[in-house]
């Protein structure tokens, strides 16, 4: 067996057409998938794993397989009690008092979130990236990080070689469970090693209320 990344380009192409054959899933789609997995490995595999939750529908889809849709996004949450204990302090519940309060959080957790961002995660996915010699340069904007990768297939031109990783820290991100997550190309091709990952995972459960709760604010602002 042999890693994925270990291969030539003509080789990797090769294992995506392969795979794209046996599952009927578009290769630019699929090599997608392989690096959405490869920022969760690299991600739960550092110094600031303990804080952090994978959630929203890509994790429903990769974690739970509850749904079959395939998402650009990497959604996250930092834990608020890591990143903001000096705003919630001895409160039982880390949520604010007041709409006044909860802008404040709001706009000083963004602050923190980019400041990580930029001193902590950037640095850390080049150094990652650089050290296993892989073809993807990475670029932040405020809380976000995309991870611009060297596409092997130029697909549609629809999806955009790019995996967006959006960070947010205004929750706990509880219930969670560590979930393994897979690449899709992982079941059709077993003499290829693609990346795979162990994130904390929101509970299915509580993200079907994030849903459910955003649905009931839709409705009543007439959207």
């Amino acid at each position: 067996m042999v890693d994925f990344f270990s291969l030539p380009d003509s080789d990797r192409l090769d294992a995506l057409n392969i795979v794209a054959d046996a599952s009927g899933r578009p290769p630019h789609l699929l090599e997608k998938d392989i690096w959405v997995v490869w920022a969760l490995r690299h991600l739960f595999a550092g110094p600031d794993a303990d804080h952090l939750v994978f959630k929203g529908g890509t994790s429903l889809s990769k974690a739970y397989s509850v749904i079959r849709r395939f998402s650009e996004d990497v959604d996250l949450t930092y834990d608020i009690r890591a990143i903001a204990s000096d705003l919630i302090g001895d409160a039982g519940t880390p949520l604010p008092a007041s709409r006044s309060q909860e802008k404040k959080w709001s706009k000083e957790i963004r602050g923190r979130l980019t400041q990580w961002v930029d001193a902590e995660v950037v640095p850390r996915l080049r150094q990652d990236l650089g050290e296993q010699g892989l073809p993807a340069t990475v670029r932040a904007d405020g809380d976000k990080v995309f991870i611009d990768y060297s596409a092997l297939t130029g697909g549609t031109g629809y999806v955009a070689p790019a995996v967006m990783l959006e960070f947010g820290g205004r929750a706990t991100g509880e219930p969670s469970e560590p979930r393994v997550v897979v690449c899709d190309a992982a079941a059709h091709l077993g003499e290829v090693i693609f990346p795979s990952a162990t994130p904390q995972v929101m509970r299915a459960e509580r993200t079907f209320w994030e849903k459910a709760a955003a649905i009931h604010v839709f409705c009543g602002q007439g959207q």
